[in-house]
C-alpha cells in the first residue's frame, strides 16, 4: 500500500445518503475512510494540525458551513487538503474556496472518475505538506552551526570541503555534522537530500 493510500479521507455532509454512497465507493477502493455529519463533530474529533488527511467536505451544511470548518482549518495550519462538493455552488464560492486552498470543488452529483483522481492528487498534496510540516519542525530545532552544515552538504560538499570553507577542524565538523543528522533522524546524504527537497517544496 502507498503512503498516499495510507492518508485517511474525511466526509462531512449532513446527508446520509452521500456519506454512505461516498464511503461505500470509496471503501470498495481500500481508502482508509470516516465520516461526519457535520463540521463541528468533525472539527472536536479529528486532530487536524498533526496528521495528514482529504477532506471531502460539503459547502452547505446546518451550522457551520463548509467553507467556515475550511477557514478554521487553515487558522490551524492545518496540512489537510480539501475538496468541495455542492449542490449549490456558484462561481464565486468556487473562486473563494481556491483561494483558501480548496484542492478542487465539484456539483453534486460527482461520479468515481471525476472524484477519484482528484482524491489521489489530494492525498499526495496534504502528504507533501505534512512532511514539509514536520522537517520544518526539526530543522527549527538545529543550531545556526548545524543549520550552515545542513546546507552545506545538501550542496555536495564532503566533510574535508566543510571544514576549509568554515576555517575549521574537520573533527569540528564530523561531530556537528553527527548531531545535525541524529535531529532530522536522517542516516545518510541521500536521506539529507530528500529532507532537503521537501523542506524547499
Amino acid at each position: 500500500m502507498s503512503d498516499e493510500l495510507n492518508v485517511p479521507i474525511y466526509i462531512v455532509d449532513d446527508d446520509p445518503s452521500v456519506r454512505e454512497a461516498l464511503r461505500y465507493m470509496l471503501e470498495g477502493y481500500d481508502f482508509c475512510v470516516y465520516d461526519f455529519a457535520n463540521g463541528d463533530d468533525f472539527l472536536t474529533t479529528i486532530d487536524a494540525g498533526n496528521e495528514p488527511g482529504c477532506l471531502i467536505l460539503d459547502s452547505k451544511m446546518p451550522g457551520i458551513s463548509g467553507q467556515q470548518v475550511h477557514e478554521k482549518l487553515n487558522r490551524l495550519g492545518a496540512t489537510f487538503s480539501i475538496i468541495f462538493l455542492t449542490g449549490h455552488g456558484d462561481v464565486p464560492m468556487t473562486i473563494k474556496a481556491f483561494r483558501n486552498g480548496a484542492s478542487d470543488f465539484f456539483q453534486k452529483p460527482v461520479s468515481a472518475t471525476e472524484l477519484l483522481p482528484s482524491i489521489q492528487r489530494a492525498q499526495k498534496i496534504s502528504l507533501l505538506r505534512y512532511q514539509k510540516h514536520c522537517n520544518a519542525g526539526l530543522f527549527t530545532a538545529l543550531t545556526n552551526r548545524e543549520k550552515e552544515l545542513f546546507y552545506l552538504v545538501a550542496e555536495g560538499l564532503i566533510n574535508r570541503q566543510i571544514a576549509d570553507k568554515l576555517c575549521v577542524s574537520l573533527r569540528t565538523v564530523e561531530v556537528h555534522r553527527a548531531k545535525m543528522m541524529s535531529k532530522l533522524n536522517i542516516e545518510s546524504v541521500t536521506d539529507l537530500i530528500k529532507f532537503y527537497d521537501v523542506l524547499q517544496s
